[in-house]
């Protein structure tokens, strides 16, 4: 066995090791030995959290004991010339946080803009608030000096990780300030609460017909028409003028319409946003709040299709992530041929499902998907939330999937998947015929 002499001696074994220690134990472990002293104190500079990870909400107060520091010793005696990556939290980008008042946010720009801080990754949180100009400004120059230290690196030198609500980051003064094509991880928060339709462009899509919302299941043509399953044309979704009106007891002013489809703007800006991304290899888009509304039935409207299409054409995504709602329960967001790992987890129509057994899923190998019972029966406002079949499905190089929930609304799913997809493991396997209805 190897002696603690051994491993000190071997810098590429150490940093291995440290890769399983918490920043506590790291230090225990500088105090050691000599041997682990150097490689220890490079890596407790290397990732710089400024936020104490137990109590996120701190009011920055490790941004005051770093600001003291660096002021007091000067930069050459600190370890900032070994941090390679900084993440800052929610409240980061606020006038009343420690990053701002302890003046960290200027020390962080003259590193940037001195060349001695050699920044490899920032992951932050783009929620910002200001009360005066002289504030705003001041968080606006720093993202400024972020995005000019970004443009002097290549995508593989330095990247970004972005948690954001996606209506904050339209195009406008804010985007400016971002190098959108350094980003690597997308975290966008879909908040339904948030007021971000016009009200004339509701009413156009309740007035219209459908003639401005397409059905995009208007062609569906379908090789098994099983008339039990999801191919009978009796459970398509209605149109707009076929929906439930007065004269069925079913009022518009006394029943709370979901019509997140219809937010062109959030999907411009989604579009817009994404086609930028040209590096991004994680992307996760999940609601944070939903109100309980009920659901018409979808019409993909021509900017939910350019949505899906600007999604599926993304160069390096490796990862999707689609958490909760996403317009609605049917709009199937079909992942690129460069990804590997698909999650989905919703409340998810029989048309979602049409579109998801139909899509091939090229390249992917880990896929799962989570239905989730729909306990405030929303889906009672349209036809598409109904137990049926899938008969079939086309993707066919799975190596691992978990599928919870299929039994509520598609009970062979799990039947499906497995005849499509041979290589997959044995716990998939296993998973998914236990709530199949016939063996395998």
């Amino acid at each position: 066995m190897a002696s603690l002499l051994t491993i000190g001696a071997i810098r590429e074994l150490s940093y291995e090791i440290l890769q399983y220690l918490n920043p506590s134990d790291i230090f225990s472990l500088l105090l050691t030995c000599k041997l682990f002293y150097p490689v220890c104190y490079q890596s407790l500079w290397s990732t710089l959290r400024l936020y104490d990870k137990a109590k996120i909400n701190d009011r920055g107060r490790i941004c005051y004991k770093l600001a003291r520091l660096i002021n007091t010793r000067g930069v050459d005696n600190t370890g900032v010339g070994h941090i390679r990556t900084i993440m800052l939290h929610r409240y980061s980008l606020t006038c009343t946080n420690g990053f701002v008042r302890s003046s960290f946010i200027h020390i962080l720009e003259t590193l940037l803009a001195s060349g001695k801080l050699n920044l490899k990754h920032l992951e932050l949180r783009y929620n910002l608030s200001w009360h005066t100009d002289s504030e705003k400004e001041e968080l606006f120059g720093f993202l400024r000096h972020v995005r000019e230290y970004s443009r002097r690196k290549q995508p593989d030198e330095f990247s970004m990780a972005i948690t954001a609500n996606p209506i904050f980051l339209e195009p406008g003064m804010h985007i400016q300030v971002l190098d959108i094509e350094k980003i690597t991880s997308f975290d966008l928060e879909m908040d339904w609460q948030y007021n971000g339709y016009e009200t004339d462009e509701r009413q156009h899509a309740y007035s219209s017909g459908s003639g401005a919302w397409e059905d995009s299941d208007s062609d569906f043509t379908d090789p098994g028409d099983d008339a039990h399953g999801l191919d009978d044309d009796g459970e398509w979704p209605r149109t707009v003028s076929e929906q439930p009106n007065a004269s069925e007891g079913l009022r518009p002013s006394n029943i709370q319409i979901d019509t997140s489809q219809y937010n062109t703007r959030l999907a411009g800006i989604l579009t817009h946003l994404l086609s930028q991304a040209v590096n991004l290899k994680f992307l996760t888009i999940r609601s944070i709040r939903d109100g309980g509304r009920r659901y018409t039935d979808f019409k993909l409207s021509p900017p939910l299709k350019s949505l899906q299409t600007t999604i599926k054409s993304l160069p390096k995504l490796h990862t999707l992530t689609i958490q909760g709602k996403l317009f609605h329960p049917s709009f199937f967001i079909a992942p690129p041929e460069s990804a590997r790992v698909v999650n989905y987890d919703g409340v998810l129509s029989n048309r979602w499902l049409r579109e998801f057994r139909e899509c091939p899923f090229t390249n992917v190998t880990h896929l799962n998907v989570n239905f989730r019972k729909d306990n405030y029966e929303r889906g009672k406002g349209c036809r598409d939330f109904r137990r049926r079949l899938v008969n079939y499905v086309q993707s066919s190089g799975l190596l691992r999937c978990d599928v919870e929930g299929f039994d509520t609304i598609a009970p062979d799913l799990g039947l499906c998947i497995l005849r499509g997809n041979r290589g997959l493991d044995e716990l998939s396997r296993k998973k998914l015929s236990k709530g199949a209805d016939r063996p395998l």
